[in-house]
């Protein structure tokens, strides 16, 4: 029977040794207002925080640069005498991070927060809270304020006002620094303090991003304003519904889900980080603060699945109106406004993640053409109306342009869903998208939603699926290329059946898998394809949403026990707090690649659907 966890052990101690410096990326908690997220690591830093928006400047990011990137930590001072202990775990359900640190000396709690919006507004600006209680003794406080805006390349002027707040200016507003401890600035745009709590005692720290005139808060209304976000969240939870195995993990990764949703525009975002590196030292560290068309139909399944339903709402709306502006042509990715990403360019302050450079703010694959994307916006708008949403006269022109683009081009070679550089090429996946694609507009047609003809439609997709299924098998290798053509195998393609082209119990699926199973995975974790099919250098770690998909195959395939072990061998990959990365090292047990990621995540939640569906087809 597949595992659960009951909810969390009210501490779960957490190392916070460095490797080269840095904590490792998994180390990290996420805290965020709908709009950004902070993340937490596990020894107290605030080390990655980009304000106002998720793809906006860092305020701090020593998450990419120990000397450079700044830093917000609170924590105890280390002890000459006994050890130092930290723990930590969510409040309750909600992305309220509590972490206790001991010493002989003394222990604290520190409450860590991101207000939120009432009534769809943030009145004082995107503010974190760092409230910080005195549980035990007289410990010695050590905390470190260092702002380092615009991506490391300004060295602020702090300032202090008559309130004693301090604050320092970034390119469109300022940075406010509040607290009642007394905060002593040093060199270089740092703020440090180092002595003694009272007993029983109670201190605030509040972080203030504004682009407005913003005065103190105040302790009171610091704490007054933890329970208030705590209680929106328990609000917002209870709409979760999900009846079925691994509830714990799922409900995480919703979480995680709606910490990546800018609010405002309903967009979802791939991570909420950029540059952290696929391998330590190598080359691929990419910016994935944008809005990825590939993971669409993943993460509105997993809102509409789970109850969330103005969640999915908002994202099929964005995804709607982000599409207008290539209308009838798809870009890779939006930002979070719905505009096409920003050219790329280097952030030259930066190392990288233990010298993992060059950092690059944008992605380059803007401007690549991936097919795959067409089934996924086509197979999200079916998702949408089977969850009870209705389409506007707009909304279906806009789909009748997307499915003519595929009719017309689904025969051209392209980048691919691993937006693979260099000469395109006629992935097997995007071709069975395409069949996706048409296969959900014939359906609209048929039900009345959108008035066409679906004959041509049905007849290309007919087309399409010879081609994929034809063409794209290797006798030899007995299993279905990456490529129609080549000879490399794409974990993408256990995604088959669940595009529904092919059924999980055909004998050449069933073969496949076992193909892919044998040369990319790594006990439970994936890689994606094969060292140098991408024609880069180097290496990188097993992609974790791939290990997900192979227990969706499972669980399509009839074969229960099996997807189970396989979800089961995945919960590796989790943090102490639910957490994923985009990819693993299984040999290390390290965390590589933007985190956390929304594309994992969503793979999970699909997982554990695909699983529940199919125990109670077997039990039925």
């Amino acid at each position: 029977m597949p595992k659960d966890i009951a909810q969390p052990t009210p501490f779960t101690r957490i190392s916070t040794e460095r490797h080269e410096g840095y904590i490792p990326i998994g180390n990290h908690a996420v805290i965020g207002d709908t709009s950004t997220v902070g993340l937490i690591a596990g020894d107290g830093s605030l080390d990655w925080l980009c304000m106002p928006q998720f793809d906006g400047d860092a305020i701090f990011a020593e998450l990419l640069d120990r000397y450079r990137g700044g830093v917000c930590r609170v924590a105890l001072a280390e002890p000459e005498d006994g050890e130092r202990t930290i723990s930590r775990r969510y409040r309750d359900r909600m992305p309220i991070l509590e972490t206790l640190h001991q010493t002989p000396a003394g222990a604290i709690k520190v409450s860590d927060a991101m207000d939120l919006p009432v009534d769809g507004c943030l009145t004082r600006g995107h503010r974190v809270l760092r409230l910080i209680e005195v549980t035990d003794g007289e410990p010695e406080i050590d905390i470190t304020v260092a702002p380092r805006p615009n991506f490391g390349t300004v060295l602020p002027h702090l300032r202090k006002d008559e309130n004693g707040l301090w604050y320092c200016d970034t390119a469109n507003g300022e940075v406010l620094i509040e607290t009642d401890l007394p905060l002593e600035r040093t060199c270089g745009g740092t703020l440090r303090l180092r002595q003694k709590l009272e007993p029983k005692s109670f201190h605030y720290l509040v972080i203030t991003y504004t682009e407005n005139e913003c005065g103190p808060m105040g302790e009171g209304a610091a704490w007054e304003t933890l329970e208030r976000v705590a209680h929106q969240w328990e609000d917002k939870l209870q709409d979760f519904d999900y009846d079925g195995p691994y509830g714990t993990y799922v409900e995480r990764s919703l979480i995680t889900l709606l910490l990546l949703t800018h609010a405002d525009t309903g967009a979802v975002v791939a991570a909420p980080t950029v540059g952290l590196p696929e391998t330590i030292g190598g080359i691929r560290n990419y910016d994935y603060r944008y809005c990825w068309l590939r993971d669409a139909a993943f993460v509105l399944n997993a809102f509409l699945d789970l109850g969330f339903t103005a969640e999915g709402t908002a994202f099929f709306r964005w995804l709607m109106e982000a599409s207008r502006e290539t209308a009838p042509q798809l870009g890779t990715f939006y930002d979070i406004r719905g505009r096409s990403g920003p050219d790329p360019e280097p952030l030259t302050a930066y190392e990288g993640y233990r010298g993992s450079g060059p950092i690059i703010r944008g992605n380059d694959a803007m401007d690549q053409l991936q097919l795959d994307v067409y089934g996924s916006m086509l197979y999200a708008a079916v998702c949408y109306v089977d969850g009870g949403g209705t389409l506007s006269d707009s909304e279906c022109q806009l789909l009748q342009g997307f499915a003519r683009v595929v009719r017309d081009q689904w025969t051209l070679p392209d980048n691919g869903l691993w937006e693979m550089p260099g000469s395109r090429r006629h992935h097997t996946y995007s071709k069975a998208m395409c069949w996706s694609a048409l296969d959900c507009y014939v359906l609209l047609c048929e039900r009345g939603i959108i008035e066409d003809n679906p004959d041509p439609f049905r007849q290309e997709a007919n087309v399409i699926k010879r081609t994929v299924l034809e063409d794209a098998w290797n006798e030899e290798r007995g299993a279905f290329m990456g490529a129609i053509g080549g000879d490399w195998l794409d974990a993408a393609v256990l995604l088959l059946p669940r595009i529904g082209i092919i059924a999980a119990d055909d004998p050449r699926m069933v073969s496949t898998f076992q193909a892919i199973t044998d040369e990319l995975a790594d006990g439970p974790y994936y890689r994606r394809y094969a060292d140098g099919v991408d024609g880069l250098d180097g290496t990188e770690g097993t992609f974790v949403v791939c290990g997900f998909w192979a227990s969706d195959y499972l669980a399509r395939a009839g074969r229960c026990d099996d997807a189970a072990r396989q979800i089961d061998g995945m919960l590796e990959g989790f943090n102490d707090l639910g957490l994923m990365a985009e990819e693993y090292d299984p040999v290390t047990k390290q965390m590589l690649g933007n985190f956390p990621q929304g594309f994992s995540h969503a793979g999970m939640i699909a997982a554990a659907a695909a699983l529940r569906d199919a125990l109670a087809k077997r039990d039925a």
